[in-house]
């Protein structure tokens, strides 16, 4: 329970109480409404921690787990890691509030899958094991410093997922209805993105010593966070159908400035850029199920369809192996079985049996 104070002097306050061990217990007041939830949500699973046994009644928390993982996440912005963020998010979102305040060295697997199993009902299983892996990266790095002679998280089953599925525009028709209907700021950006594959955040801070038109390619090596998904270098080629926009924008463009900037030539807002999408989305009249990142997905099952060579394609997309590339779009080739058709030969119950050719050339 949270109570919102006024004071005299109009300053507002939060007072925090709890009733998980049965009577009501005042647990603290805090200045902000976000820090009262906190402060409740830790209270609360340090009680039932203490319930369970897990935690004795005074709680030595020199090294919980929310400590030692704030060690680690610290670690990996220092190395400017891309998962960083991703990792702190799921910390704060699913593991802390239930595992935060246990002593790290304490921490079974009978825990991990006691978080798992609590997850599986409120979330989807991909955010769930994801959820798993990250409290498994984090105790890799407490083995490293010593703090625990094993990882939890070891043999803890997944929780089994539906394979994934992608959604993009079939037709070439499509993608020219939902360019033509976006607003005039993003309509290049949009144009972009269906022609060349690149993720979004590389679309947004690619610069135009980036752009070589004659040589007909685009070098794609940075993200908002350094690096760019993979931390490789790769080069994207300019196709015929976005040719005569990037030779336009290198016109127009000074060497290091964003090719697609947002107002005052900053770097645009990714979340702005979606809400585009979907405007555009409904006034094509096409699924607004589409994500910015399925012009992605388009791009690679055109090239498919086209008779394009998935190696290259896995290059041009910057995948770490082929096998992903196949994995999504491989079925796409218009040859993809032809060739396979005659390779397991038998004869099937109620074939025809093969037509005998008499000498004469004609079938007996």
């Amino acid at each position: 329970m949270i109570k919102r104070r006024v004071a005299k002097d109009g300053s507002v306050s939060f007072q925090v109480y709890s009733r998980v061990t049965g009577a009501k217990k005042y647990v603290g007041t805090f200045a902000s409404d976000r820090e009262a939830k906190e402060g409740l949500q830790d209270h609360e699973a340090k009680q039932r921690a203490i319930k369970r046994g897990d935690l004795p009644p005074e709680v030595d928390d020199k090294r919980t787990l929310a400590k030692a993982a704030a060690d680690w996440l610290d670690s990996l912005d220092r190395r400017g890691s891309r998962s960083a963020k991703i990792h702190r998010d799921r910390f704060r979102r699913y593991i802390t509030p239930r595992l935060g305040l246990l002593p790290v060295d304490r921490i079974r697997a009978r825990d991990v899958m006691a978080l798992r199993d609590e997850l599986v009902p409120r979330v989807a299983p991909l955010t769930v094991n994801s959820a798993v892996m990250t409290l498994s990266a984090a105790f890799q790095h407490f083995v490293k410093m010593q703090w625990v002679a094993a990882n939890p998280c070891r043999g803890v089953e997944i929780v089994e997922a539906k394979p994934r599925t992608y959604v993009w525009l079939k037709t070439s028709e499509e993608i020219t209805r939902l360019i033509d209907a976006s607003a005039a700021e993003v309509r290049d950006l949009f144009a972009a993105a269906f022609g060349t594959g690149m993720r979004l955040d590389e679309l947004l801070c690619l610069r135009a010593d980036d752009i070589d038109v004659p040589a007909r390619l685009i070098r794609v090596h940075r993200g908002r966070k350094g690096p760019t998904k993979g931390g490789k270098l790769r080069w994207v080629p300019i196709l015929d159908s976005v040719l005569p926009l990037f030779r336009r924008l290198a016109l127009r463009r000074q060497r290091g400035e964003l090719v697609f900037p947002g107002r005052d030539g900053r770097l645009r807002a990714q979340g702005s850029v979606r809400e585009s999408f979907k405007l555009a989305l409904r006034k094509a009249g096409l699924d607004t199920a589409l994500r910015v990142h399925d012009a992605r997905h388009t791009f690679a099952s055109h090239w498919v369809m086209n008779g394009g060579d998935i190696w290259r394609l896995s290059k041009v997309l910057g995948h770490g192996s082929v096998t992903v590339t196949e994995r999504f779009y491989a079925h796409l080739r218009p040859e993809a079985f032809a060739e396979d058709y005659g390779r397991v030969r038998f004869v099937a119950p109620g074939a025809l049996p093969a037509p005998v050719v008499a000498l004469n050339g004609l079938s007996a």
